[in-house]
């Protein structure tokens, strides 16, 4: 998810169990269920301290482990110091919701549930009773309304109207904004009380069905915004709402920082047993999709599953290959695809998918809107029907359910080639090269950088330093945008690293790696009272021209990513003859051998920089050779994300 306007706290993920204590349906397509015990209060699970409820947020959520026969004797998972490990079983059972109103007083919360023809969620819902036993986990983050915003945009079908009506209940006197609903009926528009100045559009869906509608985009489309700076707010059925973004983003042209547009659920045309199409809403998927993609692979899976047929003595090939073979087999062939990794992020970087959800359908129109000629643009596409992103009917293309994943909120953030910080790690494409004639100060060989856009310009620039750290020193754009990428990582464990013991208990604090000033501006907001200083040391310290600025504690974050062992060593070495202590976190590669987001991770930055990941190990014994005294390794956050572990070293 990328960086938000809006205050955010990371909260550990818990699970509670709480009992219904109430029941109302508040319109005729909404029931509202009140929950409330002591597990919402602060305790203890598993030795481990439990927190306090928390949920500030307008658009906090809630994961529902929804009650049925399975999950009575379903074993749900194991709690652990600040995350939840699921079983993934027991994943088929929850349901994500927004939490619509927390009452301290009674230790209890409210969600709100659409109904709806089938689906999980809604089935529970519609037949709880008071009484009922339930497990949740979360909010794992509360967000704030944005701040230093002039004019509030939110636009909303009715499986987000809980987020809305919860922003307009808590919205301050002074806000000022527009509001814009959509649902099905008359019937279920709802009295809501607001301290904030806003106007409220109701869009009444009447026949058309729930996530076929065009009216939030048209009536987005028709709203002046007024001057000053604008954050917008949108959720609703992806595909529907994927045209709003697009027109808040680019035509518009809100920063990023101001637009979220989530898909809240995919309306989904599945084939049943029977063969009649079905649908789901609120993302209460229970029904098989089946997609031109999963068609192809089968397909392909088949057609390689015979060609390893096994032959008997008498040349006759056996052709029940069974299941597990197939699955071998199909499994070696999608990793041999290259089509998926280089058509996705075309699609990306041109705006294939926004351009269609916003009405733009034909070859020649979105080659005119994507600025690249009709013919590569009729291979894009044809591809992009291939992968199941999208579907032809005639001269027109629309986006699948595949297709509108990539056209979410922030899913195309790490994949647009336009980034710079993107360009330089599909780098992975010269590894070959690199591998064979070096990297950096080595003659780059005849096909490195030369990897094109279908606009024909250069992808991976050749290195105009000697390292692709000093590449950074004198490119302000790639060093900007790789800066933001570990500030986008590091956003959901940024508070946890503040608050590990050596840097919470220092006088003094030296910051080194990516994000330097943000990371000060955090220390100072955390300890606005406190006489801590704060050193961000200069490129004279860093490569030792200069001293190391005597403290009680370094934090590097990235700040060992793409240099050599030799060089990080020595880095190390003068911060230690400064520092008391040292917390490094990077974006470590232990299980890079078992998971491939890991191994990615290590071969491209490998093929980027010539300088491979680190493991903890490779940090722990870089350290034990600088003399330190002490080394430990824990785990921060979630368990997943790029920076999962933090190596802290006392010289003491």
């Amino acid at each position: 998810m990328p960086r938000t306007s809006r205050p955010m706290q990371v909260l550990p993920i818990v699970l509670r169990e709480v009992e219904v204590t109430g029941i109302a349906d508040i319109t005729p397509n909404m029931r509202r269920l009140t929950v409330a015990g002591d597990q919402l209060s602060a305790g203890v699970v598993n030795g481990m301290p439990r927190p306090q409820f928390h949920s500030e947020g307008f658009g906090d959520h809630v994961k529902l482990v929804i009650p049925t026969p399975e999950t009575e004797s379903l074993d749900i998972g194991e709690q652990g110091e600040f995350r939840f490990n699921w079983n993934r079983e027991a994943l088929r059972f929850t349901r994500d919701y927004t939490v619509s109103s927390v009452d301290a007083d009674s230790n209890s919360f409210t969600v709100d549930v659409v109904r709806h023809d089938s689906g999980l969620a809604a089935e529970w819902a519609f037949s709880a009773s008071v009484g009922d036993s339930l497990k949740f986990a979360g909010p794992k983050t509360s967000a704030g309304i944005s701040e230093g915003i002039d004019f509030h945009l939110l636009v909303a079908d009715e499986t987000a109207l809980p987020a809305v009506r919860r922003w307009l209940e808590t919205a301050p006197v002074g806000t000022s904004g527009h509001v814009i609903v959509e649902v099905p009926t008359a019937e279920d528009i709802q009295e809501i009380s607001t301290a904030a100045d806003v106007e409220i559009d109701w869009l009444i869906r009447s026949g058309t069905s729930p996530g076929d509608s065009t009216l939030m985009y048209e009536a987005v489309k028709n709203l002046v915004l007024p001057v000053g700076r604008t954050y917008a707010w949108c959720a609703g059925e992806a595909l529907t709402i994927a045209p709003i973004r697009r027109h808040l983003r680019r035509e518009l042209g809100l920063p990023k920082e101001d637009v979220e547009v989530i898909g809240y659920w995919r309306k989904v045309s599945a084939v049943t047993k029977t063969g009649s199409a079905s649908g789901e809403i609120a993302g209460d998927a229970t029904s098989e999709t089946v997609t031109s993609q999963t068609a192809g692979s089968q397909a392909a899976t088949s057609q390689a599953a015979a060609s390893d047929g096994v032959t008997t003595a008498g040349g006759d090939e056996v052709a029940d290959v069974s299941e597990s073979s197939q699955s071998i087999v199909g499994n070696v062939h999608e990793m041999t695809e290259m089509l998926p990794p280089i058509i996705t992020r075309i699609a990306v970087t041109l705006g294939i998918g926004d351009l269609v959800a916003g009405g733009i359908t034909t070859a020649e129109a979105i080659a005119t809107a994507a600025g690249i000629d009709t013919e590569g643009a009729r291979v894009v596409l044809t591809a992009m029907c291939a992968l199941g992103l999208l579907e032809r009917d005639g001269a027109t293309y629309r986006n699948t359910q595949a297709g509108a994943v990539l056209i979410g909120d922030g899913a195309g953030d790490g994949l647009n080639l336009d980034d710079p910080a993107i360009r330089d790690l599909f780098s992975i494409v010269n590894l070959l090269d690199v591998l064979r004639n070096g990297h950096g100060d080595k003659p780059a060989p005849a096909s490195a950088g030369k990897a094109l856009t279908p606009a024909g310009e250069v992808l991976t620039p050749t290195l105009k330093a000697p390292t692709w750290r000093a590449q950074r020193g004198v490119d302000a754009a790639l060093d900007t945008a790789h800066r933001s990428h570990t500030l986008d990582h590091l956003r959901y464990v940024l508070d946890i690293i503040l608050e590990l013991e050596p840097i919470a208990t220092a006088a003094s604090v030296a910051l080194a790696g990516d994000v330097e000033a943000e990371v000060s501006a955090a220390l100072t907001r955390k300890a606005s009272e406190s006489d801590r200083s704060v050193h961000i040391p200069g490129t004279a310290s860093v490569g030792g021209d200069q001293p190391w600025p005597v403290v009680d504690c370094t934090l590097m974050l990235a700040g060992l990513t793409g240099r050599c062992r030799t060089e990080a060593q020595a880095l190390l070495a003068r911060i230690l003859e400064s520092s008391a202590s040292i917390v490094i976190v990077e974006p470590l590669t232990d299980e890079a051998e078992r998971d491939d987001h890991q191994a990615e991770e290590l071969v491209a930055t490998y093929a980027m920089t010539g300088n491979a990941s680190w493991t903890s190990e490779e940090l722990r014994e870089c350290l034990s050779d600088l003399g330190v005294a002490a080394v430990e390794v824990v785990d921060i956050g979630w368990g997943f994300g790029r920076f999962r572990s933090a190596v802290i070293a006392r010289m003491a």
